[in-house]
């Protein structure tokens, strides 16, 4: 076919194959994207909690999350659900009412955490930086110092998608061990390549 009714379809045709073929980078807090080896294994075969098998697999996901978080004592949770999840299993089990926390708050999550906490209870000191930045070093050192007892957790958010700031997490947790070591540090991390 020639012309304009040619020139359409080719279009389309090019269009359906880009359909079928196309992944999308998707710059969202989630969903996430996977290899290609992960979609065929997910799409295999379901296995059950109660599976032999599953209690090896389990086991080795543990492991394999020690030797990521550079711990051979941590205990890593594998969590079937969404990071706010992991934010009120944090406040539900570790929090009491009355509880000081510092949130180190570059954007939309740190005030989401924050909310989260406060409904059971904890009093938030927020320590934020213009959109875009991040609070420094000195300033958290400062927070820390000024507090008129330690801080029972503080809150890290790697990284705010909301806002594309990234905190340098190893730099920040070796001054919170140093000038408070009873605190806990709490981090809302995301794997990045």
């Amino acid at each position: 076919m020639k012309g304009r009714l040619g020139h359409v379809l080719a279009a389309l045709a090019a269009l359906i194959v880009i359909q079928v073929d196309a992944r999308y980078t998707v710059m969202v807090p989630g969903p996430v994207e996977f290899t290609h080896d992960v979609l065929r294994a997910a799409g295999g075969p379901s296995m059950s909690h109660m599976d032999p098998n599953f209690i090896n697999h389990f086991g080795e996901t543990l492991e394999l999350l020690r030797e990521i978080f550079l711990t051979k004592v941590g205990q890593p949770f594998v969590v079937a659900g969404s990071g706010t999840l992991g934010w009120d299993m944090f406040a539900a089990a570790y929090l009491e009412p009355g509880d000081s926390v510092l949130v180190l708050n570059t954007g939309y999550f740190g005030d989401r955490f924050a909310e989260n906490m406060e409904v059971y209870g904890a009093n938030i000191t927020h320590l934020r930086a213009p959109v875009g930045d991040r609070p420094s070093l000195q300033e958290i050192e400062q927070a820390l110092a000024s507090a008129p007892h330690p801080y029972k957790a503080i809150t890290i958010t790697h990284v705010d998608t909301s806002t594309g700031v990234l905190m340098d997490v190893k730099e920040t947790s070796a001054l919170v061990r140093k000038k408070s070591p009873s605190t806990l540090i709490v981090v809302d991390g995301h794997h990045h390549h």
